[in-house]
């Protein structure tokens, strides 16, 4: 081999080399950092989607914030901080007089703290004969008479109960509230109506009704007494005590002849 032949072997696999080199120590990096700037980004577009979204999320939100206000605020008035009877008797006087009756009697109790109630429990294991008993006795003739009896039904039980360990005996309690109103059948079914409607939750009990006064043997001369609890539901920590006659002593407004008291419907 001719000494320039070995001479431009020596060149080509020098210039192999010397690419070589450059492909690793030039462009590889950078096709790696470029990989990697690639991958960078799809990983901020992802972000900047869940982003976004979000964003949109909270501008629609936003936008229903005062729907969302309106109705906290109704339920904040449906069962208030405290007992509030004026407020009451001024709802009751309203929906009386939509609904063409009239309120002659208003009568509040004193509250009383909320008692959860008892979970439904499993039904008593059937009693065991009594002792002193002869349990052998007319054996055969009763397993007779029980083969051809049918089988006992289970007895149904109740579900269990289910309350929210936000609401205590120290933050809620009930108000017994009586409310009488003169008029006829169909006015007073549509004060009641109205009453479960109302502003103030109001769960009605009982509905009772009175003959017409003498001299007044008119429909719209009956008086009906319709009975119910009304709600407080405290932010703090305690409610008020059962009892407490400083702060919750029975409110009542009757309309009599002597005017003596003073008519719930204002009349």
């Amino acid at each position: 081999m001719d000494r320039n032949r070995i001479k431009l072997i020596i060149a080509m696999v020098s210039g192999v080399a010397v690419l070589a080199l450059g492909f690793f120590l030039g462009v590889q990096p950078q096709l790696t950092a470029a990989s990697t700037a690639a991958e960078q980004k799809s990983t901020v577009d992802q972000q900047n989607e869940g982003i976004r979204a979000t964003v949109e999320q909270l501008i629609a939100e936003n936008e229903g914030l005062s729907g969302l206000e309106a109705e906290r605020d109704a339920k904040l008035a449906s069962v208030p901080d405290a007992p509030d009877m004026p407020s009451l008797i001024r709802q009751l006087d309203q929906m009386a007089g939509e609904a063409g009756t009239m309120v002659t009697s208003f009568t509040a109790a004193d509250p009383v703290s909320y008692a959860a109630p008892a979970s439904a429990t499993a039904p008593a294991a059937a009693a065991a004969p009594a002792e002193g008993t002869e349990s052998s006795e007319g054996t055969d003739g009763d397993a007779a008479a029980a083969a051809a009896a049918p089988a006992e039904a289970a007895l149904p039980t109740a579900p269990a109960t289910v309350t929210d360990p936000a609401v205590t005996p120290a933050n809620f309690s009930t108000i017994a509230v009586t409310v009488d109103i003169k008029g006829s059948y169909d006015q007073a079914l549509d004060f009641v109506d109205r009453l479960q409607k109302g502003p103030r939750l109001f769960l009605v009990t009982a509905i009772t009704s009175s003959e017409p006064e003498e001299g007044d043997q008119t429909a719209e001369g009956q008086t009906w007494t319709v009975g119910g609890l009304v709600f407080v539901m405290q932010d703090g920590e305690t409610a008020p005590a059962d009892g407490d006659a400083t702060t919750t002593a029975p409110t009542q407004a009757e309309g009599t002849d002597e005017g003596t008291d003073t008519t719930a419907s204002g009349r």
